[in-house]
């Protein structure tokens, strides 16, 4: 290197110390140049010791460089799991499409836990060469791949991955994947995601089910009405809550009965979205439902009453 900052060239020989903790320290005092000189982090992702190698991935988060980009990769292997772990992070900031080639070209022959950091790199660059990818990925043996080719193809949101998303609501057996293709169905622009938002709102977890009832919310489909009709009865006050709030914004009058059962709820945030969702639909029993929430203990549900009432 020549012309090298004051600051590099009196950290150099600290870089080379046979003390692990004087070149951890000597490279956190260098952090500020990592995008100017990504090469001394990316020696430093080599180093015998993780505490070192840690600070490294740590320094190389979102760079585009290429060699930056490889080495956080080849960190995503790492001995360390606090390593590895700093090293996905890092991947998983790339904002810069010039670093999509190298993680696309590593993908193949990369060991699966690394496969999971390459797809969680690929996810905000939105490029259209990891549609394949994170299509083949969706029914990899790693829980973590799953998760991270979800993610993916909810960033890209192509309308050709939707029956796989779709089908991946319903049958991955981590409710965690679940609920994250649930909620990457959000993107669809017609109702061909409805049969497997409604199979969601029945899942056998309840965050799963409040998703679905928040993706349909977002979607706001008619034909979504019955079952979130039915879910204003479900076990979860959260998922009764969300379904509420949807039927509010449908004005969905067969969803009076349920909602004015919510309203006697002993969670406030429930009986004030039941008393919102009344209030928008309206009618007799909506009208005598809000009438009574005028007495609620809790002030915003009698804000609710009397702002609609009057």
């Amino acid at each position: 290197m020549t012309q090298l900052d004051p600051d590099i060239q009196a950290a150099l020989p600290l870089l080379n110390s046979d003390d692990a903790a004087v070149r951890r320290i000597a490279l956190l005092g260098l952090v500020d140049y990592a995008t100017e000189h990504p090469d001394l982090f990316i020696t430093a992702s080599r180093d015998a010791d993780p505490g070192v190698r840690l600070e490294a991935a740590r320094a190389l988060e979102g760079q585009p460089d290429a060699g930056a980009v490889d080495a956080l990769i080849d960190l995503l292997v790492d001995p360390d799991a606090v390593v590895r772990a700093a090293a996905a992070l890092s991947l998983s900031e790339l904002l810069d499409g010039q670093a999509a080639p190298v993680l696309l070209r590593r993908f193949a022959a990369a060991a699966p836990l690394a496969r999971a950091g390459i797809l969680g790199g690929l996810r905000k660059l939105r490029q259209p060469q990891a549609l394949p990818l994170a299509l083949q990925s969706l029914d990899d043996e790693l829980a973590a791949v799953r998760r991270e080719a979800v993610g993916v193809l909810g960033y890209l949101k192509e309308s050709q991955a939707l029956p796989q998303l779709a089908q991946r609501a319903s049958s991955d057996p981590e409710p965690a994947i679940r609920l994250a293709a649930v909620g990457a169905l959000a993107y669809a622009t017609d109702a061909s995601v409805l049969p497997a938002l409604l199979a969601a709102l029945a899942d056998n977890d309840w965050q799963v089910r409040q998703e679905a009832a928040v993706t349909l919310g977002k979607l706001l489909l008619p034909g979504a009405a019955d079952g979130l009709i039915a879910a204003l009865a479900d076990p979860s006050w959260e998922v009764r809550l969300k379904a509420a709030g949807v039927l509010g914004k449908l004005r969905e009058p067969r969803a009076v009965a349920g909602l004015v059962e919510a309203m006697g709820h002993p969670v406030s945030n429930l009986r004030k979205e039941a008393a919102g969702a009344l209030a928008a639909i309206g009618g007799h029993s909506a009208f005598v439902a809000l009438t009574v929430a005028l007495d609620d203990p809790d002030v915003e549900v009698r804000k609710i009453a009397e702002r609609h009432l009057g």
